[in-house]
């Protein structure tokens, strides 16, 4: 009998966002996986491994550790970690921190590691005495996804960017969601079936591609929905909807919300 990897899911309920201290304790973990959000782990003190989907690293603080919805890890660590651990589901990312974090590393060598340090001591005071917003959340993110972008690109890391056939999918789900949504475009671009697709997205999320494929659409339109006002239909039509019934329907089931409901409550955080 084959021994499934467990998924632990460290994020409150309903929440999409989380900051927390690193444990500080050297006891190994079994592999496992966190599905649903990315997650960044900085670490300022700590030695021993860090596993990722197979790959040993070894850790040499200052760095940061960059785990994909799904991926699966591990810690050995042979002295005491200290850093912070932040969470955050897609839904609070940018366009442009989307493309970014297809393109990390598994980890990045911090430069100057005390603004970095700074910045998420910050954010951990804000999370823990609630003083924080979405709005203000948002900016944390984006901030970190474009300076650790800098460093990806200045200094190049040896390790190249996890690549596997299913962020392959999800580098062209990013690109053509709103145009294609049918599974047979894009297991023709990956030179695969369809069932052959519908494998790999169920063994490293537990999901169909149709349903990536919606989670996309999902986040383009609350991204539209919170940030412009821009009418219902156009933003159906943007988003490959023949009318403005098919994409209001599509929206309640995965929200339970018309967009116009969503559109009020979003306007109502800011």
């Amino acid at each position: 009998m084959v021994q499934k990897i467990p998924v632990k899911d460290k994020m409150d309920a309903g929440a999409p966002f989380k900051v927390s201290l690193m444990k500080e304790v050297i006891k190994p973990t079994v592999p496992h996986r966190h599905a649903g959000y990315h997650e960044l782990i900085w670490l300022s003190q700590g030695a021993g491994f860090h596993e990722i989907d197979g790959m040993q690293l070894e850790i040499v603080p200052p760095l940061v550790y960059y785990l994909r919805p799904g991926q699966t890890h591990c810690w050995n660590f042979t002295a005491i970690p200290k850093g912070y651990v932040i969470l955050f589901k897609e839904e609070l990312l940018q366009k442009q921190d989307i493309s970014a974090l297809f393109h990390f590393p598994s980890f990045i060598k911090l430069q100057q590691p005390e603004v970095f340090f700074q910045l998420a001591a910050i954010l951990y005071q804000e999370y823990t005495g609630q003083t924080y917003s979405a709005n203000t959340v948002q900016a944390y993110i984006h901030l970190f996804v474009t300076k650790l972008q800098q460093l990806v690109l200045q200094y190049k890391p040896d390790l190249r960017p996890a690549s596997s056939l299913f962020q392959q999918f999800k580098q062209l789900v990013n690109t053509h969601f709103a145009a294609r949504k049918d599974l047979a475009f894009y297991a023709a671009q990956l030179h695969i079936t369809t069932t052959a697709l519908n494998q790999t997205c169920k063994k490293e999320m537990a999901k169909t591609p149709g349903a990536v494929i919606n989670e996309r659409v999902l986040l383009e339109a609350k991204l539209l929905l919170s940030a412009t006002e821009r009418p219902v239909n156009d933003l159906a039509l943007e988003l490959g909807f023949g009318d403005s019934p098919h994409f209001i329907k599509f929206f309640k089931q995965h929200t339970h919300l018309t967009p116009r409901q969503y559109r009020e409550m979003a306007t109502a955080r800011k």
